[in-house]
């Protein structure tokens, strides 16, 4: 019995090797719509994971650097990966404060990590730093398309779980959730930002705009495609829409 109810409860949850290819598919995706912007030569990802992207920029020719706070923590490949990159040249570190030299990358690359930091400006001014005077910026983030998609998908998949966490909290360890996270999930960029109402508001392609555009100039807005969250059954496969996009990159240059 117990067994049973392990099995629904479950259910919505996919595999680490699932949740790998998901997020392969969705960020191999992204990476073909920016590729043709990178400059050959130091090539630097800030929050970069496991290395997925220094590891196709490599392919390019590009030599490659990496800074993330927990490197190998998240990312495809995080647990098995199939590329190879080189550990020597990941630092670990925050996009905040960046132990490079001043103009030192002819490219810099982020994606998927400005909602996370604890500054976005000082990381957006950091980034400027260490980006050479005629270097290519691209900036990756998510709309909030993104996060109507992970709403509908907490409340599909999540909400039993979330039933159950809060009414036997007492009884099971299994996190602490709050009752209001049953109706209106947590933000995507949480503990920085409280729900996901909050992604709604502050993804939207405009706001991202108005922030990046106080560092760079943008020379290019890019909606590669539309994607569900990867850890998740899925609700659509991986498509591209003119209107809508998961996600959303700008290519900048300095000012």
């Amino acid at each position: 019995m117990k067994q049973f109810f392990l099995k629904i409860y479950n259910y919505p949850l996919l595999t680490p090797e699932q949740t790998n290819a998901n997020q392969k598919r969705a960020r191999d995706c992204e990476w073909n719509a920016i590729e043709p912007y990178i400059q050959k030569g130091a090539f630097l990802d800030v929050g970069c994971g496991a290395g997925y992207s220094m590891y196709k920029a490599q392919q390019i020719g590009c030599e490659v650097f990496g800074i993330d706070p927990d490197p190998q923590g998240h990312g495809v490949g995080r647990r098995n990966s199939d590329f190879i990159v080189p550990i020597g040249t990941i630092t670990q570190g925050f996009s905040e404060q960046l132990p490079y030299n001043d103009n030192t990358f002819n490219t810099v690359y982020t994606s998927h990590v400005l909602e996370h930091v604890t500054s976005i400006e000082q990381s957006l001014q950091e980034i400027k730093r260490v980006c050479k005077n005629n270097g290519i910026i691209i900036i990756g983030v998510p709309t909030a398309t993104m996060a109507w998609i992970n709403w509908f998908t907490q409340l599909m998949f999540t909400t039993h779980h979330k039933i159950v966490n809060t009414l036997f909290s007492p009884f099971i360890n299994t996190g602490k959730t709050f009752w209001w996270e049953i109706f209106i999930p947590r933000s995507h960029s949480f503990p920085h930002k409280k729900t996901v109402i909050s992604d709604i508001i502050h993804y939207s392609t405009k706001k991202w705009k108005s922030r990046i555009e106080k560092q760079f100039e943008i020379i290019h807005i890019i909606k590669p495609c539309l994607y569900p969250y990867p850890e998740y059954r899925q609700l659509f496969s991986l498509r591209k829409n003119k209107y809508c996009s998961s996600s959303v990159f700008f290519i900048c240059k300095q000012t």
